[in-house]
């Protein structure tokens, strides 16, 4: 069911819809719980303002991760389990993400546009 989800989330996203399916709902309340919004704004989520990292706004718009991958949803999974490993000196921490977790937040971040 997952992948599918993930499907429909970047199908809706593409559709310029930012209706979150289960799998984005699910990764939108992963965000709030594990505070990324302390480093980053990210609309969607309460206080969400941070200004240590970028800001997500139009995530689904932009070409790159890290200025160093293509903007798509496995990258970005890739990414969000393992910063450090996938992009070597970024600031990113590691929040130790199931794959599954991953992947739920990559689909929320694909419907901001």
């Amino acid at each position: 069911m997952r992948p599918l989800a993930l499907g429909l989330a970047l199908a809706l996203s593409a559709c310029g819809s930012a209706r979150p399916t289960h799998g984005a709902a699910h990764g939108r309340v992963l965000i709030a719980r594990m505070a990324c919004g302390s480093c980053h704004v990210i609309p969607g989520i309460a206080g969400a303002d941070g200004r240590v990292g970028p800001s997500l706004a139009g995530f689904s718009r932009q070409r790159m991760i890290a200025g160093a991958l293509s903007n798509d949803a496995a990258n970005l999974a890739r990414y969000l389990k393992a910063p450090a490993a996938v992009v070597p000196g970024n600031a990113m921490p590691d929040q130790r993400l199931t794959d599954a977790q991953a992947r739920d937040i990559a689909a929320y971040l694909a419907t901001r546009d």
